[in-house]
């Protein structure tokens, strides 16, 4: 089953990049944008080094739960 779209203000955790990149995170999801032509997800992303970048759901390794074992 595939996972369900993320909304503003979730955290998440990056798939390895580029070379097998680690990316450190969390990235807060800052914005949601129009699927790709595939129909995957898009959204826009902020790390702790400030950038954003753009990454497609596929990209998304996992949600980061917060404090009281709910997710951002």
């Amino acid at each position: 089953m595939a996972r369900p779209p993320y909304k503003l203000g979730d955290l998440v955790q990056l798939t390895a990049g580029f070379h097998n990149q680690v990316r450190p995170g969390p990235f807060e999801i800052t914005r949601l944008m129009p699927p790709r032509d595939n129909k995957e997800e898009q959204y826009r992303v902020r790390g702790p080094d400030g950038l954003e970048r753009a990454v497609g759901h596929h990209e998304i390794e996992e949600e980061i739960p917060l404090p009281g074992g709910t997710t951002a």
